[in-house]
């Protein structure tokens, strides 16, 4: 609050001399104004390496009430004056404060925040040119399915976690052991038909991770029948799939799917990653779990000079 002194002069002499007749001596009063509340706030650092944390403390005035946003980090939200956060990803994000005032006023302050990449999880830098994105969240990458939808065709559930290749998500495929053999899949959440029969010529890239040694066939499937079928084994390291607990980004030439299939329709693929277990029985491995990410399709692959 700003405290003035007012002054207020009694000319009684002049103005009413006719009551006390004569010049009265000056009189000050105390007035105070209202200040308005600030918003202001801080953070440990804005550009910071994977594993780091950043923590943020609200600096505010006259708060009523407080929410932090973190896109990104872990907390996602809090109300808290000080806060400290995680983020599992690498990449840029905004870190935002918004406050309420005592008087209701509202104020905004943000952070923008750099996160350097996991340096085990690099996503490998080719040219691809011309792309198509169908699950992923890659700047340079338009994703053109607005949902995505998990399919749980037996015992074998799709649930979205944080635990992404690129971007905020990914999906985990777990088997739950109440069957022998595993199956579940990712398809256009709208039921429409996904159209990559531009790239016929060109690649179709799928991040996985795993620490599984077990089996795994890999499926893409299109209507009326279509299903090429790829499989993965631990010793194979096929595609460049490792099971090392690391993101890899499994590149297929599309011309290895029709291989696998020579009646699969590329102008109506319906689950575009479907998993099954192949030999052996689920129950016996350690776990067979199975994280999928950055599914998108490419003209070309080839290594930036």
């Amino acid at each position: 609050m700003q405290l003035i002194r007012l002054k207020i002069s009694y000319i009684v002499g002049c103005l009413a001399i006719l009551f006390l007749g004569g010049c009265g001596e000056e009189e000050t009063f105390p007035v105070t104004l209202f200040e308005p509340g600030q918003v202001a706030a801080e953070a440990s650092s804005v550009d910071i390496k994977f594993g780091e944390y950043i923590t943020y403390t609200d600096l505010s005035t006259k708060v009523q009430n407080r929410n932090w946003v973190f896109p990104g980090g872990t907390p996602g939200t809090s109300a808290d004056s000080v806060v400290t956060v995680h983020y599992p990803l690498g990449g840029s994000f905004k870190a935002i404060l918004n406050v309420v005032f005592i008087d209701n006023q509202r104020g905004q302050h943000a952070f923008d925040i750099e996160v350097e990449p996991d340096p085990d999880n690099q996503i490998p830098d080719y040219d691809y040119g011309a792309t198509y994105g169908i699950y992923t969240e890659h700047p340079d990458i338009t994703s053109r399915l607005p949902l995505v939808r998990p399919v749980n065709m037996n015992h074998f559930p799709g649930t979205r976690v944080s635990d992404a290749f690129e971007g905020v998500e990914a999906y985990k495929f777990e088997a739950t052991g109440e069957s022998d053999w595993a199956m579940g899949a990712l398809e256009d959440g709208r039921g429409q038909y996904i159209d990559i029969s531009s790239f016929a010529d060109g690649y179709y890239h799928i991040g996985l991770k795993s620490t599984s040694l077990a089996p795994m066939l890999i499926r893409i499937r299109s209507a009326g029948g279509g299903n090429a079928i790829f499989e993965f084994t631990a010793a194979g390291e096929e595609y460049g799939f490792k099971r090392d607990g690391n993101w890899h980004l499994v590149s297929i030439p599309v011309a290895h799917i029709k291989q696998k299939d020579p009646n699969i329709n590329l102008t109506q693929i319906t689950e575009f990653i479907l998993f099954r277990s192949g030999a052996g029985d689920v129950r016996t491995f350690d776990n067979y779990t199975f994280y999928v990410d950055h599914v998108f399709v490419s003209e070309k692959m080839e290594e930036k000079i």
